[in-house]
């Protein structure tokens, strides 16, 4: 699974307010997902290949929308209305996709993606007012791990053909001339290539 953002939020969703489980409505229903605090206009990714389910109205004048990831579903909460062209209802999306933006919550002068994960085992709306403490369908699951393993490669993946300054074509390929080092970023290491390879 990807990140849903390119970065991870300064202000953990593993605390306070933010966490999964935390106390709302002066403790009548708990926190239902995690929030992950970022500015207005971020863009929100797709963390894995999947189909939408729905795009509606959600909290403050934020919007959501729903994705299954087959074996998982996500509601991406607290998005611009305006999602990115091609978001409805039956519309296949991949990994590292865009789905839209960070909206604002209006009167609260915040902003985050409220992010929900469920295991798919049920089936009807996400949110259901007379299941509590989460008020939420009965398959909800704590985001939290699957945040935390998730990988910080939000965007497109480099191509899988690609020339660097210093490469050489030789007979078998490609090869870097003595002076060349070249680093390529993946997952969170470093791999360095050098001439001798």
């Amino acid at each position: 699974m990807l990140f849903p953002l390119k970065f991870r939020p300064k202000d953990s969703y593993k605390e306070g307010m933010r966490r999964f489980g935390a106390n709302r409505d002066h403790g009548r229903r708990k926190h239902a997902g995690c929030d992950l605090y970022a500015p207005i206009g971020t863009p929100v990714f797709a963390v894995a290949d999947g189909t939408v389910i729905d795009v509606y109205p959600f909290y403050l004048g934020s919007w959501a929308i729903e994705v299954d990831h087959g074996s998982f579903v996500v509601r991406y909460g607290e998005v611009k209305p305006k999602v990115a062209a091609g978001i409805k209802p039956k519309a296949r999306v991949t990994a590292r996709q865009l789905l839209g933006e960070v909206g604002l919550l209006k009167g609260l002068k915040m902003s985050m993606i409220h992010f929900e994960m469920f295991s798919g085992a049920a089936k009807g709306p996400l949110t259901v007012k007379g299941n509590p403490p989460y008020q939420r369908r009965s398959d909800l699951m704590d985001p939290t791990p699957f945040l935390d393993a998730a990988d910080m490669q939000a965007g497109k993946p480099p191509s899988p053909c690609f020339w660097f300054p210093g490469l050489q074509t030789g007979g078998r390929g490609f090869g870097l001339d003595a002076d060349s080092r070249v680093g390529l970023a993946h997952g969170g290491g470093q791999f360095g290539f050098t001439n001798g390879m």
